[in-house]
């Protein structure tokens, strides 16, 4: 059951982070934009990655994560001074692409350590 933790806690996180309001964030609009959007891509990555830790199936981390990142634009758009847009979902799922990819490798990385010869 420990192993739902980490992925329940982030679940949490990104729902408190999605109630804030996002004035604070400055800039000129482009920045503010590629701000935003790149912690959809880390929040969704990380998602991801702590989704696999508990189901250790692709499909399945893809399905959950992708309709908790419905559920989270849905969220927003009761928010005040937030909206909740469609396009936002998919950077969350190419967030979600970027995690399982990202712990793939890492696993490699991690078995040709363990396994190095000579």
């Amino acid at each position: 059951m420990l192993r739902f933790f980490p992925s329940l806690f982030w679940m949490a996180f990104i729902y408190y982070l999605s109630g804030q309001p996002t004035t604070g964030i400055g800039g000129n609009e482009l920045n503010r934009f590629l701000v935003l959007k790149s912690f959809h891509l880390i929040e969704y990555a990380i998602l991801a990655m702590f989704l696999f830790l508990a189901f250790r199936r692709a499909s399945i981390v893809i399905i959950i994560s992708y309709l908790y990142a419905l559920s989270d634009e849905f969220h927003q758009s009761f928010v005040p001074n937030r909206e909740g847009r469609f396009r936002d979902t998919l950077i969350d799922l190419v967030g979600i692409f970027i995690g399982l990819l990202l712990w793939r490798w890492l696993n490699r990385i991690s078995f040709y350590s363990r396994h190095r010869l000579g």
